[in-house]
């Protein structure tokens, strides 16, 4: 049983609705547990309070998960029910940062969760990140300026191809955490500064 439970059952109904009515100034299982001593006094509550009181911890839920003051809220139940995907800021970055490859990863991971095909996106990725060494070496140009911009206008046609083709650009989604991508991305950016050493060095 929860330690609250019997806490919150000496409190007076007054303080009881207190906890309803501020639920920002408490935790989720506070509120919930006033919520239900409550009722269980048949305490006379709007009939929506239920409903109520799960969607705006749901919410605040959201909110506290990714970290920012607003969210797609226009409903809920809709919100919760979306699929995690990768937003397309998170796509870009990491494209652009770290590699083609790894955008595409993210990128074939957002229309697997959509029920799109993942191995075109996939294909594409792989095949540039492995053309792009010989069409630098055909053009005699090793510069990593040069990779960045390539990288941006690639990812831009990579999103155009496979994603803003394939669904509508209001499209929602819930944002997918960027933790597996981010470590993906260190160990290239790794990789990156030993090949860049290592080539100083020669």
């Amino acid at each position: 049983m929860s330690a609250l439970k019997p806490i919150l059952s000496k409190k007076t109904d007054k303080e009881l609705l207190f906890y309803i009515n501020n639920i920002d100034k408490h935790t989720d299982e506070a509120v919930q547990l006033a919520l239900a001593e409550l009722q269980l006094r048949n305490v006379e509550l709007p009939e929506t309070i239920t409903s109520d009181i799960t969607g705006k911890l749901n919410v605040r839920t959201i909110q506290t998960l990714q970290g920012k003051e607003e969210v797609w809220t226009e409903n809920i139940d809709e919100y919760l029910e979306a699929p995690e995907c990768y937003t397309k800021t998170a796509v870009y970055t990491f494209s652009i940062l770290f590699s083609v490859l790894l955008g595409a990863y993210m990128l074939a991971v957002n229309c697997k969760a959509t029920g799109r095909r993942m191995w075109p996106v996939a294909l594409f990725g792989v095949l540039y990140t492995l053309s792009l060494p010989f069409v630098l070496g055909f053009i005699k140009l090793d510069s990593i300026g040069f990779g960045y911009v390539a990288n941006s206008v690639v990812t831009l046609v990579m999103y155009e191809l496979f994603w803003n083709s394939e669904l509508e650009r209001d499209f929602k989604c819930r944002a997918k955490p960027i933790l597996i991508p981010l470590i993906i991305g260190i160990i290239i950016a790794i990789f990156i500064f030993i090949r860049i050493v290592i080539l100083k060095n020669k």
